[in-house]
């Protein structure tokens, strides 16, 4: 048998929850509400399926390896040049790329400890060291001091999320830009903003998008899987110096995206009505959903992101409350692979998805603490 490398043989892969149609078979159960990754559920964009309804007569011919008319949309939304977009498989294929092109052997790579498990298996799964450092206690924050402070000659990445998954939580700009001036320019800080669209405009959020021209060691990491709600096909991209673009589109696979990918981010971009549709429900249901857990005396924290997170009193009490819901027909995501044993995330739904996951919690916490 050929050797597996160790730092491979030891990775703990990503591990999803069930898929609703596992859990129907499980607990005969004809509803299922998914509020347990993140996705928008209004569903995807309108005219991003449109898109892609009228691109599938073309399904026979390989799509445009630069993803131009693609780029150039992108590049609008920040009075940016199409020099500084990359095209991915979702940003966890621009990671790998990343962590592909430009680490070496004796590099070591640094971010939080409780932040986006993609991100720790795409590092863990390479034979460079990869540091975690606490979060602010008590906060659930990137401790960008502590991060700065662990940088050494050996560093080559740092990766920050911003809000942060599973947390919600973010960075200002303030203390970013001090952190960006704190850090050598030979150290590349991947900054992924997957919940942008959710975070502009509320409160001291701000996008690092502001700082490139000045740090062009930082690559700004965004999706159409969230706000645009086609996860399906698989499509984000980066910003960043020309230079770091133009590698990311030399290293990664040929003709990736795919042409449905392509058309259907394309068109998603012109789809502003279902872009503010989105928010504004995101913004009512979670004023809802912290409304019932305030109700209820729930540990939760404030949220930039269209996500909760809940800290219950115990791992056994998180298990006890996925099992509860899933047996109702709520998929939620515990969260003990990101370190956070003792919390769970719960995605902001529709708003009957929002009423029936709270009287569910309700039920469980009545039957548990009669």
């Amino acid at each position: 048998m050929i050797k597996v490398s160790d730092y491979i043989e030891n990775l703990k892969p990503y591990v999803p929850g069930m898929s609703i149609d596992e859990i129907k078979r499980k607990f005969s159960l004809e509803r299922i509400y998914k509020l347990a990754s993140n996705e928008n559920s209004l569903g995807p964009s309108p005219k991003a399926v449109e898109a892609m309804k009228n691109t599938l007569a073309q399904l026979h011919r390989y799509p445009d390896i630069s993803a131009t008319r693609l780029r150039e949309k992108i590049s609008l939304i920040d009075s940016l040049s199409p020099e500084n977009i990359a095209i991915g498989n979702g940003s966890e294929g621009i990671l790998a790329v990343l962590l592909r092109a430009f680490l070496v052997p004796g590099d070591e790579v640094i971010s939080s400890e409780k932040t986006f498990i993609g991100f720790q298996v795409l590092a863990r799964g390479r034979e460079q060291k990869f540091i975690e450092i606490p979060m602010y206690p008590g906060e659930f924050r990137f401790n960008l001091k502590a991060i700065s402070n662990a940088v050494n000659d050996k560093t080559k990445i740092i990766y920050i999320c911003n809000p942060n998954n599973p947390t919600g939580t973010i960075v200002n700009g303030d203390e970013l830009e001090e952190f960006l001036q704190s850090v050598p320019r030979e150290v590349m800080i991947i900054i992924d903003e997957a919940y942008y669209e959710y975070a502009r405009g509320r409160g001291n959020y701000e996008s690092a998008v502001k700082f490139l021209s000045e740090f062009d060691n930082v690559v700004i990491l965004r999706t159409f899987s969230k706000i645009y709600g086609i996860a399906g096909i698989r499509i984000g991209y980066s910003i960043s110096s020309p230079e770091i673009a133009e590698t990311i589109m030399k290293v990664k696979l040929p003709f990736e995206p795919g042409i449905l990918a392509q058309e259907g981010a394309i068109a998603s971009l012109d789809d502003e009505d279902f872009v503010n549709r989105s928010v504004r429900m995101n913004s009512e249901g979670y004023e809802y959903v912290t409304s019932i857990y305030g109700e209820l005396k729930l540990n939760y924290i404030p949220s930039y992101a269209n996500f909760v997170m809940i800290r219950m009193n115990s791992e056994g009490e998180v298990n006890k409350l996925t099992e509860y819901l899933l047996r109702n027909g709520v998929i939620i995501r515990p969260l003990k692979p990101f370190g956070l044993p003792d919390c769970v995330r719960i995605t902001i739904g529709t708003p009957e998805e929002n009423s029936f996951m709270g009287n569910n919690l309700q039920g469980f916490l009545s039957e548990v603490y009669p």
